[in-house]
């Protein structure tokens, strides 16, 4: 079985889960997590800063993980984003989109990361042939 039919499957069986899920069910994991449409950010600027971070602090180690941390971050935030879906065709609230909004976050976070890592790396090796072209 393909890869891309997995994922598919996986996100439909998440859907249903989240479908299923009573409003004081969904209500209780937002209290539980403490959730809120400020928090939802936070994923996206931790994976900016710390690409950014660790290509400025050299580890260069992570250039043969781009592709998987890329596939891993889209497989998570389509599972989120598909849940959201489901929770709003059921319940018809955007408050209760909140858990799987987080979920889709998180992995928009993660591709972020190598988003950032990937550009600083490109602009230190563009860096670097430029300056070893002007001496």
């Amino acid at each position: 079985m393909a890869l891309t039919t997995r994922l598919v499957i996986l996100a439909g069986l998440i859907g249903l889960m989240f479908y299923n899920l009573s409003d004081e069910r969904l209500a209780a994991l937002i209290i539980d997590y403490q959730l809120g449409w400020y928090k939802l950010g936070v994923p996206l600027a931790w994976g900016l800063v710390l690409g950014a971070l660790l290509q400025l602090l050299g580890l260069k180690q992570l250039h043969k993980f781009l592709e998987p941390i890329t596939f891993i971050a889209v497989c998570v935030m389509t599972v989120g984003l598909t849940g959201a879906a489901a929770i709003f065709g059921a319940h018809q609230t955007a408050i209760l989109m909140l858990p799987a909004l987080q979920i889709a976050t998180i992995g928009l976070g993660v591709y972020l990361f190598a988003y950032s890592y990937a550009r600083f790396a490109g602009a230190r090796e563009s860096s670097s042939t430029a300056t070893g072209k002007d001496e």
